[in-house]
């Protein structure tokens, strides 16, 4: 039942994030170095913030997506340090909180296998190093699986499933607020 809830609850916001998402121009084989740099900046930006407040209350969960686009975005010599302008803007409060957080951070790994996978046919980023966010590796979807296995036995209240619902919009409005607000990549000097 959580999981159909936060499904539904998301549904509309998680089609609307991937229509602004540079992420599109990788599919499209489109994308700039340029665009590469930025929407790793912003996914640094999100992740980083969403993980810390996530491991506040579910230590045991594996996130490390903030530590890959860090490697990523320090070989492309990209200044992170702008991810401090959106500290304070996202929050979690609760486990339930944390779960539906969770459900966004962690489901994302699908996507992510399928960028990845496109990587190599975008003609601008040729020159790019193997990416440790883009990997195509399976251990994000193993942590997926783990995550829903882990929801599906556990009894949840009404009260519970809406908390964690709206904290998974709550994380999709974060994630578009960062790709909104970060439009320029500042350079290492």
């Amino acid at each position: 039942m959580m999981l159909n809830n936060l499904r539904n609850a998301t549904q509309k916001l998680h089609e609307e994030l991937e229509k602004e998402n540079l992420a599109g121009k990788i599919i499209s084989h489109e994308i700039s170095l340029e665009d590469y740099k930025l929407l790793l900046l912003q996914n640094y930006i999100a992740y980083k913030i969403t993980e810390a407040e996530i491991s506040k209350f579910i230590p045991a969960c594996k996130l490390d997506k903030s530590d890959q686009l860090a490697k990523d975005l320090e070989n492309l010599n990209v200044d992170t340090s702008i991810s401090e302008e959106f500290q304070g803007k996202f929050s979690i409060t609760s486990r339930e909180e944390a779960l539906g957080a969770a459900y966004v951070v962690l489901g994302s790994a699908l996507g992510g296998i399928y960028i990845s996978k496109e990587i190599p046919n975008c003609p601008n980023l040729a020159q790019i190093s193997k990416p440790y966010f883009f990997n195509g590796d399976r251990d994000g979807v193993k942590s997926w699986n783990k995550f829903v296995k882990e929801l599906k036995a556990e009894d949840f209240t009404e009260n519970q499933i809406a908390i964690a619902s709206k904290k998974a919009q709550e994380t999709f409005e974060f994630f578009g607020l960062v790709f909104r607000e970060t439009s320029v990549i500042p350079q290492n000097s």
